[in-house]
């Protein structure tokens, strides 16, 4: 296996994996040039911060955000992480190739300085993504990683025929803003039940929008599975994160070139974004990302392939 990563965004940017006849493809949807990359609407492989997702009002106690979605804040500013140059050092450990990527963040907007490092591991089955965060000042941080799979291998098919499962039993009810409401709706029985495999077309035929939707996760590893059985790959995420959102790019045409002689075109991806629950700032009851002086906090994600045989 083999990874490519940039020091834009500390992006996560390609992740060559053999499937079960040996042939190494990339897994990842890639923007095809370095200027479509510093152009990315869409944040392809970011690594998405100090707050992925959505801030209602743009504020947070008496910190105002930059408004970049609506009256609202979403994904850290158009000066947040993804679109900032990262310090990176490459390292080997245990045989593992690595990348840490450094940040001092003084530009977002945030209370800070956010001093943040993720460190890529390279092992020969996994990318290990693991995140720190420290501040000089009381701030806020959840961040993720905006990186869209497709595991055909080099887009050769849409997403319909990979099997998804999700080890939550709720997910987060969304106002017609994409803003939570505050209340956590059960899957089971509707067509956001991901607790046993299933097959996205099967899902995807049922909702007009496809899936843009925050779930809580149990306590289970691995949290994620993504499978397509044409190729064997299987994706599995294991997390020490609160949720995990999945987008399905429905209706998601962007006409933007892919490193496969693709252009973007709804469901050709899916992002499976490891963090806490959004806009957690305004719902205490599902927890804090409040991030003191002298605390660090330490994020987790591994994406495992395994191959599945006849």
């Amino acid at each position: 296996m083999s990874a490519t990563f940039l020091n834009f965004g500390a992006r996560f940017y390609a992740f060559f994996t053999p499937d079960k006849y040996g042939k190494s493809e990339n897994i990842c949807l890639s923007l095809a040039t370095p200027q479509d990359i510093l152009n990315d609407p869409a944040q392809f492989g970011a690594f998405i911060g100090p707050v992925a997702g959505r801030i209602k009002e743009a504020r947070w106690q008496d910190v105002h955000l930059e408004k970049n979605h609506g009256s609202h804040h979403i994904h850290g500013g158009s000066q947040g992480w993804s679109n900032q140059f990262w310090e990176y050092a490459f390292t080997t450990t245990d045989g593992h190739a690595e990348v840490t990527f450094s940040l001092n963040d003084e530009h977002s907007g945030y209370p800070g300085p956010i001093a943040v490092k993720t460190t890529y591991t390279l092992t020969t089955k996994a990318v290990i993504m693991k995140t720190t965060c420290t501040t000089k000042k009381k701030t806020i941080v959840n961040p993720t990683n905006h990186v869209y799979f497709n595991l055909s291998g080099n887009t050769k098919e849409d997403i319909t025929k990979h099997q998804l499962q999700i080890q939550a039993a709720e997910r987060l009810e969304l106002d017609g803003e994409q803003l939570p409401t505050g209340k956590m709706l059960p899957v089971k029985g509707t067509g956001y039940d991901f607790q046993e495999p299933t097959f996205l077309d099967e899902v995807l035929t049922t909702l007009e929008n496809g899936l843009d939707d925050a779930y809580c996760l149990k306590q289970i590893q691995p949290a994620i599975v993504l499978t397509h059985p044409t190729s064997g790959r299987q994706l599995r995420i294991h997390t020490n994160r609160q949720a995990v959102v999945v987008f399905s790019t429905t209706g998601f045409d962007l006409l933007l070139p892919l490193s496969e002689q693709q252009t973007m075109r709804s469901q050709l991806g899916i992002a499976l974004e490891t963090q806490e629950l959004p806009d957690v700032i305004n719902h205490p009851h599902f927890g804090a990302i409040e991030l003191l002086p002298g605390e660090q906090k330490v994020f987790q994600t591994t994406y495992e392939i395994e191959l599945q045989h006849d």
